[in-house]
């Protein structure tokens, strides 16, 4: 599923899952600053590396003023671009990161 957003000439889109982690939620921690890259919303690692993420089920990108926000399910603003994050999952079989679980900030954007 993809949440897509189109502001002007801006789409943006997140990966999310369709019915979250179908097999429980692996250990694993995935840190970042959350960065627009072309039409996705992904992780920065403090290398530069851009990780895409597939989100949890029902997360969704929008505009909050000039601000990109990712949203969980509820409508509730869980981060915002620029700021650091950090969530648990797993990497699949696809070698993307599957996010479970809460997101929160590890700090918040100097915006």
């Amino acid at each position: 599923m993809k949440a897509v957003l189109a502001a002007a000439a801006l789409a943006l889109s997140i990966a999310s899952s369709v019915s979250g982690c179908e097999m429980g939620c692996p250990t694993a921690l995935a840190e970042g600053v959350l960065v627009a890259d072309g039409e996705n919303l992904v992780l920065e690692s403090s290398t530069g590396q851009r990780n895409t993420v597939v989100w949890p089920s029902g997360y969704s990108v929008r505009l909050d003023g000039d601000t990109l926000v990712l949203a969980d399910v509820f409508g509730s603003i869980k981060a915002r671009e620029g700021d650091k994050i950090g969530v648990g999952g797993g990497v699949g079989v696809d070698g993307l990161f599957r996010a479970c679980g809460d997101v929160w900030t590890v700090s918040p954007s100097p915006i």
